[in-house]
């Protein structure tokens, strides 16, 4: 699951393109349902030229003068850019049309496009073609806020969000969020943010003209108190709604992880300690919506030697059990098998696919005492108790036993884990 960030780089794409100017999208694009490519042989080998650049789906449409590739992310980071760069080299290469259109997708959502007319890859133009609600809410991560909902319609924008900050930003970060949204959905009339806490919810609402206004400095602190309408909710907390389907409980489960990964690297400790269990309610509201566990062939062969390894939050994290490879990032599940994340606890924590198979010794333990089933679909990060042996469910089908050598907490949130580990082979 790591280490996918919201989208930045977007806002250095010059300015803001908005949705309803030029943008139709594909109603038959999305997460589980690609469509196919077409017939045509070329059509066929850009797919897989595409999907071997790193896309994990892809949709290819060839005519005579355009080439249109639309392709699912598996990372939504810096990288986007250059990737989708390089498919539209690919694409071009492939058969030089006059115009080769590129789109980058994220969990079914539009991201980014690339238009390039006549090879000019110099002159490549990139656009942001996100939904006005997707757009809201990724351009809001660059506040501390986690968003649970956002509403357009004809005449307003609704978000409804819970505020990670300190009060002292408070005021500002409104105002300032309230123009984001503006800016993202033009047409809308008023803006409303719904500021949720421990003893029910806050909403302000402000006019798109009062807002212009505040930012053109044209409005003075007496008329901005009679601008802000405010509206108060009190009764049962409503700091954690989950969604109603899979899609959108993926998509705020990520978002609460990397809240918690972004305020951790700022060493903003405070915050990550409250986004930490906005991320534990998330994850259990994600892990509604899957299959708690999956089965696997019974394990065959037998333990190898013993190894060691030390993963540290602040460097070497990762490891691939296979090849004993440490790595300091990581982009998906098929680089490594177990990561160590700066998560805001005690005790120390593992993200992977395991399984605590009870108290004994690693270098007692056989392939017998390996399940062939109970593995978690997801990962799950868990505490890792000294004397006990857990089972990992690698990427690549294998399985390999690790248990716990020691644990030292670096900071409030930092963590070096030493695992001793075997894994089945033959």
């Amino acid at each position: 699951m790591k280490k996918i960030i919201v989208l930045l780089i977007i806002i250095g794409l010059g300015a803001y393109l908005y949705m309803n100017d030029y943008v139709k999208i594909p109603e038959n694009l999305g997460q589980d349902n690609f469509p196919g490519t077409s017939s045509s042989t070329y059509a066929s080998s850009l797919r897989d030229d595409v999907i071997k650049a790193g896309a994990s789906d892809a949709y290819v449409s060839l005519s005579s003068n355009e080439t249109l590739v639309r392709f699912e992310s598996p990372i939504l980071n810096d990288d986007l850019l250059g990737l989708t760069y390089d498919i539209a080299k690919k694409a071009y290469s492939a058969k030089p049309a006059k115009t080769v259109r590129v789109e980058a997708y994220f969990s079914g959502e539009p991201i980014l496009g690339l238009t390039v007319e006549d090879g000019d890859f110099e002159n490549a133009q990139f656009e942001d073609i996100r939904r006005p609600e997707y757009k809201i809410e990724t351009d809001l991560s660059l506040f501390d806020v986690v968003v649970y909902n956002v509403s357009l319609d004809e005449d307003s924008a609704r978000v409804t969000l819970e505020y990670l900050a300190d009060k002292e930003g408070f005021w500002k970060d409104y105002l300032a969020m309230s123009f984001v949204i503006l800016e993202d959905a033009p047409w809308v009339k008023e803006v409303s943010l719904n500021y949720l806490s421990d003893n029910g919810s806050v909403t302000l609402t402000m006019s798109g003209d009062d807002i212009l206004k505040v930012q053109s400095g044209k409005m003075t602190p007496d008329e901005l108190i009679n601008a802000v309408k405010i509206s108060q909710v009190h009764g049962t907390p409503t700091m954690f709604a989950c969604p109603d389907n899979k899609e959108d409980a993926y998509r705020l489960y990520v978002k609460a992880y990397n809240n918690v990964t972004r305020l951790m690297a700022e060493n903003r400790t405070e915050e990550a300690s409250k986004a930490y269990v906005i991320y534990l309610k998330a994850k259990d509201c994600y892990a509604s919506f899957t299959s708690s566990t999956a089965s696997s062939a019974t394990p065959t062969g037998m333990l190898g030697e013993v190894h060691q390894v030390t993963l540290d939050t602040e460097g070497a994290m990762a490891v691939k059990f296979s090849t004993g490879e440490v790595k300091s990032e990581w982009k998906g599940w098929e680089d490594v098998d177990i990561v160590a994340e700066p998560w805001c606890v005690d005790y120390p924590a593992l993200l992977g696919h395991y399984i605590d198979i009870g108290e004994m010794s690693i270098d007692e333990v056989t392939v017998e005492n390996i399940p062939s089933s109970g593995y978690p679909e997801n990962e799950v990060s868990a505490e890792i108790k000294t004397g006990h042996v857990y089972v990992n469910r690698n990427a690549d089908g294998t399985y390999t036993v690790f248990a716990l050598v020691s644990h030292e907490k670096l900071d409030d949130c930092g963590h070096r884990i030493v695992v001793r580990y075997r894994n089945v082979e033959g």
